[in-house]
């Protein structure tokens, strides 16, 4: 003679389960959006432009940042704020992304793992000449970075709970899955 589970045992069996797979699907779509968000920078960054296109190096911190705010020739204040504003937005979900996987990590090594992606792109930019190899944009890129993590870090504290993030995490990681298809879709334009 079998033990029947009781209804209410059976119940909660079923919302585990569900809750069990809502978060893999969560998961699954945080990881899917972060990988179109990874092949779009890697687009943007190195193979938006011809093998040995252009190659720069400026390793004097602040130097391209003071050359945009001082320059008065006609044209550079869009090139500016392109080169700024696109460098320091291009990485905050990374910082968000990052902040998301390495959540036990200290915050240190989270801005270490922005920074070394930000270094290798530079280093193979300069390598192959498929653009300009900036300290500036290192530490444009650290700053989106950091701001990045600081909207996690905020949305964490909002919704204080690993699972109300997730959630969050897979609503915007969707709604932005759009926004990277349509900058895919203008740099291929472009090229």
């Amino acid at each position: 003679m079998g033990v029947q589970p009781k209804p209410a045992a059976a119940t909660q069996v079923r919302t585990c389960r569900l809750a069990t797979k809502r978060a893999k699907a969560e998961t699954v779509a945080i990881f899917a959006v972060f990988a179109l968000y990874a092949a779009f920078l890697l687009k943007l960054l190195l193979f938006s432009r011809a093998l040995g296109s252009e190659r720069s190096i400026n390793l004097i911190p602040f130097a391209s940042i003071a050359k945009y705010a001082f320059s008065h020739s006609p044209g550079t204040g869009k090139v500016a704020f392109a080169n700024v504003v696109g460098n320091i937005l291009i990485f905050i979900p990374l910082g968000v992304y990052a902040s998301w996987l390495r959540h036990r990590a200290a915050a240190w090594l989270t801005v270490l793992t922005v920074a070394s992606v930000s270094v290798a792109v530079e280093i193979i930019q300069g390598v192959f000449a498929v653009g300009a190899s900036d300290i500036d944009d290192v530490i444009l890129n650290c700053a989106g970075g950091l701001i990045g993590m600081l909207a996690f870090w905020l949305l964490s504290a909002i919704l204080r709970g690993r699972s109300r993030v997730r959630t969050a995490m897979a609503v915007l990681s969707l709604l932005s899955m759009p926004v990277w298809g349509y900058f895919s879709f203008i740099i291929r334009l472009h090229m």
